[in-house]
């Protein structure tokens, strides 16, 4: 039977917290048989290859699926990759280093499930909870994003994304970075999608670094591609 939700993790570096990630999402599964855990090794220089390996072994009847980008071409490219190789025909992602709890996926799915007309939705988590800095970069980047594309977004970046397949396949030249975000949103109003939320708290790191707000530099660089990527959007057709 093929799995009706593919839930996709790009891990860049996460060995340190993928046995508890994968433990998390595997306990919500049990078992179901309507679900596949899609985890992509987006070009890690750590053990997170080998430790994805050795999970596939120790849980062989577990529904994962491994896939391997051997360089690490952007958060954007490594899922694509997974959605990609998919089987399920409602797509999910989310972050996978547990700062977005595990059973957010599922209580946007039980939303998910209760429209009538799944190919014509769009579900997004709504952080409600207040992170300082982080909390205000995000809010000044959803009112660009407001303004330059001429939409009603909110929380442009909040995890877990939710649609089907049938509007992954109409996807162009989708970017390869974190702007994947923007992008799969943007589109989804541009096309009509009627947009779910679900109020979801984002969590702290429990390891690791960030691999894109580990400094003030880095979140400024970020922002800004962020910007220009809002104009490109908004001439693209």
């Amino acid at each position: 039977m093929l799995p009706t939700l593919s839930i996709i993790l790009p891990c860049y570096n996460e060995g340190v917290t993928l046995d508890a990630l994968v433990n998390s999402y595997l306990e919500l599964i049990n078992d179901r048989d309507d679900c596949e855990l899609v985890l992509v090794d987006n070009g890690s220089s750590d053990r997170t290859w080998e430790k994805m390996n050795k999970l596939k072994e120790k849980f062989p009847l577990a529904p994962i699926l491994l896939i391997r980008v051997e360089v690490n071409q952007g958060y954007g490219y490594g899922l694509m990759q997974g959605l990609d190789a998919a089987s399920g025909s409602v797509l999910s992602w989310s972050h996978a280093d547990l700062q977005c709890p595990p059973n957010d996926v599922f209580k946007l799915y039980d939303e998910f499930r209760r429209e009538e007309s799944q190919e014509t939705i769009f579900g997004k988590g709504h952080r409600v909870n207040n992170r300082g800095n982080s909390s205000i970069l995000t809010n000044v980047q959803t009112l660009l994003a407001r303004l330059i594309l001429g939409h009603r977004m909110v929380e442009i970046n909040a995890q877990p994304k939710m649609f089907h397949k049938t509007f992954y396949k109409t996807w162009k030249a989708p970017p390869k970075g974190y702007e994947l975000d923007i992008y799969a949103y943007f589109h989804a109003l541009r096309q009509g999608l009627n947009v779910i939320s679900i109020d979801v708290h984002f969590l702290d790191r429990q390891e690791g670094e960030s691999k894109w707000a580990y400094s003030l530099l880095s979140r400024l660089t970020a922002i800004t591609k962020n910007i220009v990527y809002l104009f490109i959007l908004r001439v693209s057709r």
